[in-house]
C-alpha cells in the first residue's frame, strides 16, 4: 500500500516542486516563465484523464487506485529527474537547463494521457478474447510442457504495445509476451516453453494484460484472463533388490481364497493391460464381446495381500520458502508408485493408500490395483500434497503386510508394518549459496528490468530465506531413530534408479 501510494503521488509531486520553483525565483527570466506556464495546462489535462479513467473503472466494480498507478518506474524516474533539473536550473539561473527539466516533465505526462485515454478505454477490450492451453494435457512428470495462448479481437493502437504475462507453473517459471500495432486485427498464438513438468495439481494463475507506451513511461491496469488448472502425473521410480522386499517366499503351502457362497468358477473380470495373456477365457470373451481373464483360486502364501502406504504427515512445509519439501515429496510419490509397480510385475496383490485434498480437506483414498495397470495409483500421486490433518494411524489397515513409505518415520505398534524410509538429504537437492552482490558488474543484461536495485535487493532477500529455510528442512528432517527401524529397508539413489537395503 505504501509503495502504491508513493507511485501514485509522483503523478503530482514533481509537477508540484517544479511549479512551485518556477513561479518562485524564476519569474525574473522569460524562459523560465514561460516553462511555468506550459507545466499547468499539461498537469490538468493529465489529471483529467487519469481521474475519469478512475471513475469510470469504480463504476464497473473495479479498484480506482489500479487506474491512477499507471507510471511505470522509468516514467517516475523521468519525472522526478525533470523536477530536480528544474530546480537546479532556478537556483543557478541555467535556462537551458530548465527547458530539459520540462522536457522530462511533459514527455512522461504525454503517454500517461495517450495510454489512458486510448488503451484505457473499454470499447478497446470489448471484442477481446483469450484462450489458454497448457500441452501436453495428459503430461508426466519430466516432460516438457508449452503454454499456447491464442488472441483474438486484437485492437492496438499506435504508440502502445500489448503486454502479457502469465506465472504459469509454479517454482518461479514466468511467461512474457510484447505485441506491437503491427499486428493489430489479426488473430495471434503465442506458444512459450515451460521447461519439464513437475508433478502434482497446479492452478495456474490468470494471464496478465495490459497496455503500455512505446517508450515505457506508462501503462494501463492489468486485466486478468483464462485461468487454468495442470494436473501432472508422477513417474514411478525404477526399485531393485525385491528380493530384500518380498522375503524368501515362506513354505510351499497356500491358503484358500476367501470366496462367497456365489463365487468360486465365476471370479473372472475384464482384461487391463498388464494380465497375463494365457488367463484369458476365450469362449467367455467371445459371447461379451471383451477379453474376460480368469483370476486365480488361491493366493499363494508366499505374496500376501500387501497394503502399501504413502506417508505424507508433515505440518509447516507449505510455509518454508524451499524447494526441498516438494522435491522429497516428489521422490515419495516416485519411490511408492515403484514399489507398487515391482510388486504387481510378481502378481503380488497391491493396495495403496495415501491422503489427498478433497473440498477443502484431507481425506483416506485407498484404491485396489488390478493386474498391472498403475493407473488409479498415478491419479492419487498427482494429487499428494504434505498435510497435518490425517495422521498415519487412520492410513493402515488389517492386511498381513503393510508397507509404509516415510521421510521420516516414528514409533508405531503395528507389528505387520514395515518402513521404507527415504532419507531426505539424499533425495533432495541443497540450496546454491548467495553471491555478494556486486558494485560494478550487473547480473542481468544491460538495461534489463531485473538489474534494478529493489528486484535485486528482493532477489536477494528470498535466497537468502530460501537457505535458511532449507537449512532448517534439513535439521527438522535428520531426526531419525536409526536403531527402531532394525530389518526395515533403506531407500538409496543409484544411477537412475533406487535399491532397497535392509537396515541392519
Amino acid at each position: 500500500m505504501t509503495a502504491r501510494l508513493w507511485r501514485q503521488s509522483t503523478l503530482v509531486l514533481p509537477f508540484l516542486c517544479a511549479w512551485v520553483s518556477l513561479r518562485t525565483d524564476g519569474a525574473s527570466h522569460p524562459v523560465l516563465e514561460a516553462a511555468s506556464t506550459a507545466l499547468l495546462p499539461v498537469w490538468v489535462v493529465m489529471a483529467m484523464v487519469v481521474l475519469g479513467r478512475a471513475l469510470e473503472r469504480k463504476a464497473r466494480s473495479g479498484s480506482a487506485a489500479e487506474a491512477v498507478d499507471v507510471l511505470t518506474a522509468a516514467g517516475r524516474i523521468s519525472m522526478w529527474s525533470g523536477a530536480a533539473a528544474v530546480v537546479a536550473a532556478v537556483a543557478l539561473g541555467w535556462a537551458s537547463l530548465a527547458l530539459l527539466g520540462v522536457l522530462g516533465l511533459v514527455v512522461p505526462a504525454t503517454m500517461v494521457v495517450w495510454t489512458a485515454w486510448v488503451g484505457g478505454a473499454p470499447v478497446r477490450w470489448r471484442r477481446f478474447e483469450v484462450s489458454r492451453a497448457i500441452l501436453p494435457t495428459d503430461a508426466i512428470e519430466g516432460d516438457p510442457l508449452v503454454e499456447e495462448v491464442t488472441l483474438r479481437g486484437l485492437s492496438i493502437p499506435p504508440g502502445l504495445q500489448l503486454f502479457v504475462r502469465g506465472r504459469a507453473w509454479p517454482r518461479g517459471v514466468e511467461t512474457r509476451q510484447v505485441l506491437s500495432s503491427i499486428v493489430s486485427g489479426a488473430e495471434l498464438r503465442l506458444v512459450s516453453e515451460l521447461g519439464p513438468a513437475l508433478r502434482g495439481e497446479h492452478a495456474a494463475p490468470p494471464l496478465e494484460v495490459s497496455f503500455g507506451d512505446v517508450l515505457g513511461l506508462a501503462r494501463t491496469p492489468r486485466l486478468c484472463f483464462a485461468p487454468t488448472t495442470v494436473v501432472v502425473r508422477p513417474r514411478p521410480v525404477r526399485v531393485t533388490q525385491l528380493p530384500a522386499l518380498i522375503g524368501a517366499g515362506g513354505d510351499d503351502a497356500s491358503r484358500p481364497a476367501e470366496l462367497m457362497p456365489t463365487e468360486g468358477s465365476f471370479r473372472m473380470r475384464p482384461f487391463v493391460d498388464g494380465d497375463d495373456t494365457r488367463r484369458i477365457h476365450w469362449k467367455r470373451s467371445l459371447a461379451q464381446d471383451q477379453l474376460i481373464v480368469r483370476l486365480p483360486d488361491e493366493v499363494p502364501a508366499d505374496r500376501p495381500a500387501t497394503r502399501l502406504v504413502l506417508d505424507t504427515v508433515l505440518g509447516g512445509a507449505s510455509e518454508l520458502r524451499t524447494s526441498a519439501p516438494a522435491e522429497l515429496l516428489d521422490a515419495l510419490v516416485g519411490i511408492w508408485l515403484g514399489v507398487a509397480e515391482a510388486l504387481l510385475a510378481r502378481d503380488v496383490p497391491v493396495t495403496v493408500v495415501t491422503a489427498v485434498r478433497r473440498g477443502g480437506r484431507c481425506v483416506v483414498v485407498e484404491r485396489r490395483l488390478h493386474g498391472r495397470s498403475l493407473e488409479p495409483a498415478l491419479e492419487l500421486g498427482a494429487l499428494a500434497t504434505w498435510q497435518s490433518e490425517v495422521p498415519l494411524s487412520e492410513l493402515l489397515g488389517a492386511e498381513t503386510r503393510q508397507l509404509v513409505v516415510s521421510a521420516l518415520p516414528r514409533a508405531t505398534v503395528e507389528a505387520s508394518l514395515t518402513w521404507i524410509v527415504v532419507p531426505e538429504v539424499a533425495f533432495s537437492e541443497p540450496e546454491a549459496a548467495v553471491a555478494e552482490p556486486s558494485l560494478i558488474l550487473l547480473p542481468f543484461l544491460t538495461g534489463a528490468a531485473e538489474n534494478r536495485a529493489d528486484h535485486r535487493r528482493r532477489t536477494r532477500v528470498r535466497a537468502l530465506r530460501a537457505r535458511r529455510d532449507g537449512a532448517l528442512f534439513d535439521q527438522r528432517m535428520s531426526g531419525i531413530a536409526w536403531p527402531r527401524l532394525s530389518g526395515s529397508l533403506l531407500a538409496r539413489r543409484h544411477a537412475g534408479r533406487v535399491d532397497l537395503e535392509r537396515i541392519p
